[in-house]
């Protein structure tokens, strides 16, 4: 099967899945890690293009990134790695699941922050 996402569709999951979050333990860690990874391979790339072209350009980083694996610091690291690798995996893949999902997480944060600072200045 297919990726049936646009470039920018899988773009703003992938900007979804990447955003900082809160780190706990070393799972969060190595989850953080991996999301820390794929931010540093989207900066390295200039992406002043059309989204599909700027795909051609980061995916096949990302995916070697992908293929080297975690970096086996613990095993608690390691799952966290694994599975921010893996939702980064899914994502580029088209996995209907994990990009309507961050879909729908960026676009309920668009919202609240839409009617917040609609609140603010009406």
């Amino acid at each position: 099967m297919g990726n049936t996402f646009t470039a920018e569709e899988t773009f703003a999951a992938l900007y979804q899945a990447v955003k900082p979050d809160f780190v706990g333990d070393r799972f969060d860690r190595g989850y953080a890690w991996a999301m820390d990874s794929v931010r540093a391979i989207l900066g390295r790339h200039r992406l002043d293009k059309s989204d599909e072209r700027n795909l051609t350009v980061v995916e096949p980083a990302i995916r070697e990134w992908l293929d080297k694996g975690p970096d086996r610091d613990s095993e608690d690291y390691d799952r966290g790695c694994e599975s921010g690798q893996e939702a980064i995996r899914l994502i580029l893949d088209g996995d209907p699941d994990e990009v309507l999902s961050h879909l729908e997480d960026a676009a309920r944060n668009a919202a609240r922050l839409l009617a917040s600072a609609q609140q603010r200045t009406t």
